[in-house]
């Protein structure tokens, strides 16, 4: 009875094992309307397909607040993950904490300023957190992967790398820091992209080719010793039995 019991304890400890990487997803293959693909949206924006690629536009009066914005919104409900939107920007301007082109995890933008702040922003030649604390030039007039990855409030934004390599530490990121401090930060598990304004003058028109999802915490699977400490379990229960 003895023996039963450290093999059955032994087994059980080791079955307890690591999250891993789950696939990576496509939510949103770049044609049509993003919202016939499970997308959420804000804002009134003009989608025209092509090619099996989309492009998005809008357009403000220089002189006046319209309602030429719109926002793209999907909750994968994670906690450690990569997104990515491959896209090419043919135009986009900003002002600080408003974007004509935005990405990011946080999908409530009823918190205004504290949401933007923690997102990226992508114009002309240039990606900058919504702040504009920090930048990188870039020829965003061709298409580029732009992925984040958000863990554990540190959120980091690479251009044209991996899912794997992002995953396991091997990429550079072109932008990181611990996001500020806010109610934002309990919204968390969202993939956003899209213009977030209205205001006077900032406009985008962007061409989207894809936007995939991989969830870093996917599922619990057994460490490479537990399958044998369960055999060896089984077989002191049958000798056990035959003594």
């Amino acid at each position: 009875m003895r023996m039963r019991s450290v093999l059955t304890s032994l087994a059980l400890t080791c079955a307890m094992g690591s999250a891993v990487a789950g696939p990576i997803h496509t939510l949103y293959d770049g044609s049509g309307s993003p919202t016939a693909q499970g997308w959420s949206m804000s804002g009134n924006v003009t989608q025209v397909s092509a090619g099996g690629t989309t492009q998005f536009t809008t357009a403000n009066d220089p002189g006046n607040r319209t309602s030429q914005f719109g926002l793209f919104k999907y909750d994968t409900g994670a906690s450690d993950y990569i997104a990515s939107v491959r896209l090419q920007v043919l135009s986009s301007n900003y002002n600080e904490l408003d974007a004509g082109l935005t990405f990011g995890p946080f999908g409530d933008w009823t918190q205004g300023t504290a949401a933007r702040v923690n997102t990226f922003m992508i114009g002309n030649g240039v990606v900058l957190w919504g702040d504009l604390s920090a930048r990188v030039s870039l020829d965003t007039s061709v298409f580029h992967d732009y992925l984040f990855r958000y863990n554990d409030g540190q959120l980091s934004l690479y251009i044209d790398a991996s899912f794997a390599d992002i995953a396991s530490g091997k990429a550079t990121a072109a932008l990181s820091r611990m996001v500020e401090a806010s109610s934002a930060t309990s919204h968390i598990g969202n993939v956003v992209w899209g213009d977030a304004t209205n205001d006077p003058g900032v406009n985008s028109s962007y061409i989207v080719d894809e936007v995939r999802f991989q969830d870093l915490e996917a599922a619990e699977v057994p460490e490479p010793g537990t399958f044998l400490l369960m055999g060896l379990g089984l077989a002191g229960l049958m000798l056990r039995r035959r003594s």
